[in-house]
């Protein structure tokens, strides 16, 4: 069992609702602006999208966590990289929003002084900018991607949206960095190779189910 658990209120939120075909609504408030984007699965990427590109934003031990293509990467004059930034584009076949989340690279991370840059841009225009509390975004992802599979399950998501879908391992992360309770990442070293690293499924499962 994981050390305790604690759901919060959250100042962002994000309500996730398929259509059955492949448009997913996907409503989001932030600082009191309210959007709603319906994304196309045939065009654009969907919310699957933001959990990697989120996701992407952190390291762990030697992991780069890079597997989002779509990157760029600020240095000083010394050519020490200080900022990442990730770029999700949703397309509801009529209209393309591209929301850009910045985050400075930290060696390390104080959970509740991270801060993240959002931005969301339409052909280039800037719509809104905003400076939140990382763990509060990453709240407001993991609560939307367990409500959300906890009412479709796993594949009724995927075959609800044609077809979405979210890679569990960086759901995982991005709910533990929401909850700074990081137990089911810690590395169980109980096998003779180095090399080989598990994790403790009983605490992932444990996090995965948790309603925030």
């Amino acid at each position: 069992m994981m050390n305790e658990l604690q759901k919060r209120d959250c100042p962002i939120t994000f309500e996730l609702t398929p259509s059955g075909i492949q448009f997913l609504s996907v409503k989001m408030n932030i600082n009191n602006d309210c959007f709603e984007f319906s994304p196309s699965s045939v065009m654009s990427e969907q919310f699957g999208a933001i959990v990697s590109a989120l996701y992407s934003l952190f390291q762990e031990n030697d992991d780069m966590h890079n597997e989002w293509n779509s990157c760029e990467y600020l240095s000083n004059e010394n050519h020490e990289i200080y900022r990442e930034i990730t770029k999700v584009e949703w397309d509801n076949e009529g209209e393309v929003v591209e929301i850009f989340l910045s985050r400075k690279l930290v060696n390390k991370i104080d959970c509740e002084k991270d801060l993240l840059n959002i931005e969301i841009r339409n052909y280039d225009q800037i719509l809104k900018s905003y400076t939140v509390r990382t763990k509060d975004f990453c709240y407001a992802v993991a609560k939307a991607c367990t409500e959300v599979l906890k009412e479709y399950g796993f594949y009724g998501y995927r075959y609800s949206t044609e077809y979405d879908y979210f890679r569990i391992h960086q759901l995982l992360y991005i709910k533990a960095f929401a909850l700074g309770n990081f137990e089911a990442r810690d590395f169980i070293n109980n096998n003779s190779n180095k090399l080989e690293k598990r994790t403790s499924f009983e605490k992932e499962i444990e996090l995965l189910l948790f309603d925030m």
